[in-house]
């Protein structure tokens, strides 16, 4: 073998020499941190990625330090600019030294970040996400569902020891009203790289009860902005908006608003907020049930005030109507009675004058014709007598009805049945809103009556 043999630690040497003196100065490097750790004594060790746009594989890998002195003006530096925790998933751009170790090979030593490229690139991945989502037109669907008209069985999603998980479940308990609702803990991590997964995987579960749950709350207590970015991620939002039941969204932050907030049928700042939420729902149906009560409370007692009116106006005019009517009929029966009679008397009066007219001839005709003729008058009289008694009978049974009638209508026998009337300075009483407390009113009864005063009204 001519050519001449070199150990590895030669090799490495020689490729460590060409790299300082081919990359003597530092470069500012776009790049993913997909993985991000601190050691004990401070020094951060990374993994930076470059991924493919269009394939979203990835293109580039390279490992990196930050050494714990840079560090320490370094993150804080980021963190509080960006308002997001330094980790795993942020794109940053980076000023970079390029370096080799001949034991530990190749890696970037991050010298400086610069957190506008960061900011700018959360903001454009955000606003990518939400113009997909209206693109493929799901981002108000969630919106368009109807809550029910009252909520009584919620679906919790939220992590089992957060602060505000209990918040929202101590405002539910405690509420002012007296309501209960059934509520179904499903668990989740609320921070961190698994929150996405862990709510969509809680919202999964969900669906199978789909018919049985009124709506889904995602809750969180509070947190640093950084831990918002899981609720900035497409496929969450994307199970958010599509979701069948309306969600409520309280992942306690006050001034920011994550895109989960925009997709969810409601969005509040905190747990507390959408218990409140739940309450005030409750609350807005129970008294539209109130307002509709009274609504109808209402229109009952004008109708009846209005028939009672009606059957006070017609009671008034049907006893003049009858006896009126009477009157008539009396003075009708009256002018029957004397033309009958006079019909009768002038039938008398003709069969008289036949009597006298054929009283010549019978004298001389025997006894059997008189006879017969004796007995015709008979029968004639006797039919005449029924004639008349039967009109007088009938006549009779009238003025009987009608008697009756206005005795039935009389207001001394309602009286009699236990009613009663109550003027108040003379006038009949209708309604208790006419009288107040103190004011004398006179009862009448159907035997006597008595002078009363008002002490309670009832309403």
């Amino acid at each position: 073998m001519s050519q001449a043999q070199i150990t590895l630690s030669q090799l490495n040497l020689q490729i460590k020499e060409h790299i300082e003196a081919g990359f003597p100065e530092t470069y500012w490097v776009i790049a993913e941190i997909s993985e991000l750790k601190i050691n004990r004594n401070g020094h951060a060790y990374l993994e930076l990625i470059e991924k493919n746009e269009d394939t979203d594989k990835v293109a580039a890998k390279a490992r990196a330090t930050i050494w714990s002195y840079t560090l320490r003006m370094l993150k804080p530096y980021f963190e509080t600019t960006t308002n997001q925790e330094l980790g795993a998933g942020l794109k940053v751009l980076l000023n970079v030294s390029v370096e080799f170790h001949e034991i530990y090979g190749f890696s970037l030593n991050i010298k400086d970040i610069d957190p506008a490229y960061t900011l700018g690139d959360i903001e454009r991945r955000r606003r990518e996400i939400i113009e997909q989502l209206s693109t493929e037109g799901i981002i108000d669907l969630n919106k368009e569902l109807e809550l029910p008209l009252v909520i009584q069985k919620i679906a919790v999603i939220s992590s089992p020891t957060a602060a505000g998980y209990e918040d929202f479940m101590n405002q539910l308990r405690a509420n002012a009203y007296g309501y209960k609702f059934y509520t179904k803990l499903f668990p989740a991590i609320m921070q961190g790289e698994q929150t996405e997964a862990t709510i969509i995987a809680a919202l999964e579960q969900i669906y199978d009860y789909e018919d049985f749950f009124d709506v889904v709350v995602i809750i969180r207590g509070g947190g640093a902005k950084a831990d918002l970015m899981s609720f900035d991620k497409y496929d969450l939002a994307a199970n958010v908006a599509q979701f069948p039941l309306p969600v409520i969204a309280g992942i306690g932050h006050e001034k920011d608003v994550s895109i989960v907030d925009m997709v969810s049928h409601t969005s509040v700042k905190t747990p507390t907020a959408a218990a409140e939420t739940v309450i005030n729902h409750n609350l807005d149906f129970e008294g539209y049930v109130e307002n509709l009560y009274e609504q109808i409370k209402d229109y009952a007692t004008n109708r009846l005030a209005e028939e009672q009116n009606r059957i006070d106006y017609i009671a008034r005019n049907f006893i003049p109507n009858v006896k009126n009517r009477l009157n008539a009929e009396n003075l009708k029966l009256s002018l029957f009675k004397e033309q009958l009679n006079n019909e009768a008397m002038r039938s008398i009066e003709k069969q008289k004058n036949t009597l006298l007219h054929y009283s010549g001839e019978l004298k001389n005709t025997s006894v059997f014709t008189l006879r017969f003729q004796e007995k015709n008058l008979l029968r004639y009289t006797e039919k005449l007598t029924y004639r008349l008694q039967t009109q007088f009978k009938r006549s009779n049974r009238k003025l009987d009805y009608f008697e009756k009638t206005i005795k039935h209508l009389d207001p001394i026998n309602l009286l009699k049945k236990g009613y009663s009337i109550t003027r108040y300075k003379g006038k009949v009483l209708k309604e208790a809103a006419a009288v107040k407390e103190g004011d004398e009113v006179e009862t009448i009864l159907s035997q006597g009556g008595f002078i009363g005063k008002v002490i309670k009204k009832s309403d």
